[in-house]
């Protein structure tokens, strides 16, 4: 449609040229020669007629915005909402999505996307980025905390494309729930059941699923999984290692006094380093669950070592086919610390006994309480 325009006042401007021509001149004494309109006439033309194209293109997109902000304004009202660029809405919620999912927005709806991955895809319509003010192609990766609205006469799909995801929505939505591993619901059981606590972050349930795990994190859940969290938060033992902040301090000394850590090794000041933030894969958190279960990977002929952690936890069948090649290939996430833990409660431990029957045994955890949780869970290990 621009270049028409274009084209059409090019096309306007030459018949112009062409009729002062035939009237007011002649071959031997042209108005304006060839080189004036080619270097001079014609690209002044051009110029204003993009600079009118942009204008009136403006002011279309700027009516165009004005009614979806007054159509999305009366939803609000009619929901109880705030004004937009407000504060968050009353109809605004957060909530949990796993990889696959797909969110049917109508129009009207907005959504936000503030953790993991995600698609927006529509056949026809419009989906407007009212935080970067335009509008947003089918097949967009959403950008996060950018919010999304589904313009009049569209309907919106948004598709989770990461492990887990955090989407607030409001208005009208239809979900189409995917069957991958649900690693949200296997996160609440183990909430629920004392072994898993969330953060600071204030949407998602606090749990950060799509962050990637810190040392700290992993030996907090190891403690968790061996029923002696509460021990580790009273001890007042020495700490051995210069740069664990103080929150922590109690974990880690509690840890190193048992043998469940040794730290990394020397910092550039030859001061003991347990790097607490340092990011933990799979292989070393499931060194602490090998350890929970009763395995050794020290002394003279260790059950495994942290080479072969993964390829003994196979062995052991500790861990399926599946799960090797998910923890070998993939980046270990929260997600995958909850999935690990929760399953480990299943495992049998290296002297007998499933490592659930130990913590209820021990009182860490209270059994037909964590059997009713169980119970609801409906995730399936990754054969």
């Amino acid at each position: 449609m621009k270049k028409f325009g274009v084209l059409l006042l090019v096309l306007l401007a030459v018949i112009g040229c062409g009729v002062v021509y035939a009237v007011g001149g002649s071959a031997a004494d042209p108005l304006i020669t060839l080189d004036y309109y080619q270097t001079v006439y014609q690209p002044g033309v051009l110029s204003q007629a993009e600079d009118r194209i942009r204008v009136r293109t403006q002011e279309i997109y700027d009516g165009v915005l004005e009614g979806l902000n007054a159509m999305h304004q009366a939803n609000l009202n009619a929901q109880g909402g705030t004004e937009l660029g407000g504060s968050a809405p009353a109809g605004l919620a957060d909530q949990r999505y796993k990889q696959g999912d797909a969110l049917s927005m109508d129009t009207g709806s907005t959504f936000v996307l503030l953790a993991g991955r995600a698609t927006v895809r529509f056949p026809s319509g419009t989906v407007v980025d009212l935080t970067a003010g335009s509008t947003a192609p089918s097949g967009t990766a959403l950008t996060r905390f950018h919010r999304y609205l589904a313009a009049e006469q569209t309907t919106a799909s948004v598709v989770i494309t990461s492990e887990t995801a955090v989407l607030s929505t409001e208005g009208p939505s239809t979900l189409a729930a995917s069957q991958t591993t649900d690693y949200n619901q296997l996160a609440y059981a183990l909430k629920r059941m004392g072994l898993f606590a969330g953060t600071d972050t204030g949407y998602g349930e606090g749990y950060d699923l799509e962050n990637i795990p810190t040392r700290i994190e992993g030996l907090i859940m190891f403690l968790r999984l061996i029923g002696e969290e509460s021990a580790a938060r009273s001890y007042t033992g020495a700490m051995p290692f210069a740069d664990v902040p103080d929150w922590c301090r109690c974990y880690v000394a509690y840890a190193y006094s048992k043998g469940y850590t040794a730290g990394v090794g020397q910092d550039m000041q030859g001061r003991e380093s347990f790097a607490p933030l340092r990011p933990i894969g799979a292989g070393e958190y499931l060194t602490f669950v090998m350890r929970a279960l009763g395995y050794r990977d020290s002394g003279e002929n260790p059950d495994f070592t942290w080479q072969n952690v993964l390829a003994r936890a196979r062995e052991l069948n500790l861990i399926t086919a599946g799960e090797y090649s998910l923890f070998a290939d993939a980046t270990f996430l929260r997600a995958h610390v909850a999935y690990c833990s929760y399953f480990a409660l299943d495992l049998q431990q290296k002297q007998g006994g499933s490592l659930l029957s130990a913590l209820s045994a021990s009182g860490a955890l209270d059994g037909a309480e964590a059997a009713a949780i169980r119970s609801q869970v409906t995730v399936q290990r990754v054969a």
